[in-house]
């Protein structure tokens, strides 16, 4: 065989991404992208905010069924995992009785480019973050200097410092204090932000997020990074299993959501907390901005990049 690569595409639905996924991991497939019909519902529904404006090309996900897809190598070790892929989703077909998880076949074509499993990483520099942090990927060649490294590959969990409200968020934990400090980190996704405060000399983090591969992400990333002793990361509802106070609360997710929670961010926060609230779009600053004063927070920072806010508050 050449040097290409095999495009597999595991066809399934909303319901089997997580099982399928989970599977994946276990046979050591940790790059995968996913094309779910399901998350253009959620995003005219509201579920990741309002939004003025959607791209016409999102409108395609309507006609597209859910894929899992990951690349293997075009040689007999690749043809090893593809049989292990195909043994899996056998077994999972047989356990899924009454067909939630769709037809979990899979599809196969060719990618002629023999330098794709490099040429991807190329688009994952080392980025600076304030004075401070610098992310970079495990496989990043460079010097960082006088930068704490925050070792971040792109994977299954939201969070890699390429997005705006995650670069917001890590800016404001750069040129604050926070040695000493314990962090809670709502919507914890990749780990990234409570990672980054531990690097930048917070005493513990405590993340939490509804996404289990997100847990399982967070949690690799820390031991990566060195501070697993420091950290702990668990997936459930933040209102339900969050019984300390923090130093610093930040969270990284829609307008929406924060705005659910906001009654119980007070108890969430020692006094003279912070709460760094991230991941919402410009024209719902306001909303933000109107209920943190309802309830009684002042307003200490607001930053913007892209049409995405960050709002930096204490009680």
């Amino acid at each position: 065989m050449d040097s290409s690569w095999k495009k597999v595409d595991i066809f399934t639905t909303s319901e089997g991404i997580e099982h399928v996924s989970s599977a994946l991991y276990d046979l050591g497939h940790h790059s995968i992208s996913v094309v779910d019909a399901a998350d253009l519902k959620n995003l005219m529904d509201g579920k990741y905010g309002a939004w003025d404006y959607i791209d016409p090309d999102l409108m395609k996900l309507r006609e597209v069924e859910t894929t899992i897809t990951l690349y293997i190598p075009n040689d007999e070790q690749g043809q090893d995992r593809l049989n292990e892929i195909q043994e899996t989703l056998v077994l999972l077909k047989a356990k899924d009785a009454n067909g939630t998880f769709g037809r979990l076949e899979c599809a196969l074509s060719n990618v002629k480019n023999e330098n794709w499993a490099d040429a991807w990483k190329d688009d994952y520099d080392p980025i600076d973050i304030g004075d401070n942090l610098i992310i970079c990927s495990s496989w990043a060649d460079f010097d960082p200097k006088e930068r704490k490294a925050l070792i971040i590959d792109p994977g299954m969990a939201f969070g890699t410092g390429l997005d705006e409200t995650t670069r917001l968020c890590l800016e404001v934990l750069d040129h604050t204090d926070v040695n000493g400090f314990t962090v809670l980190d709502i919507g914890c996704g990749s780990g990234i932000l409570a990672i980054g405060a531990l690097l930048l000399g917070a005493e513990s983090a405590f993340g939490i997020d509804i996404d289990e591969t997100a847990v399982k992400t967070a949690k690799e990333n820390a031991e990566q990074n060195g501070v697993a002793e420091k950290s702990v990361f668990i997936c459930g509802d933040p209102v339900e299993l969050v019984s300390e106070t923090y130093d610093i609360v930040c969270a990284n997710i829609s307008a929406d959501v924060i705005l659910s929670l906001m009654s119980e961010l007070p108890r969430f926060l020692k006094n003279d907390g912070v709460i760094i609230l991230s991941g919402i779009i410009e024209n719902r600053e306001q909303d933000i901005i109107d209920a943190l004063l309802d309830i009684g927070f002042s307003i200490v920072e607001r930053n913007e990049e892209k049409g995405w806010s960050c709002v930096v508050a204490k009680v």
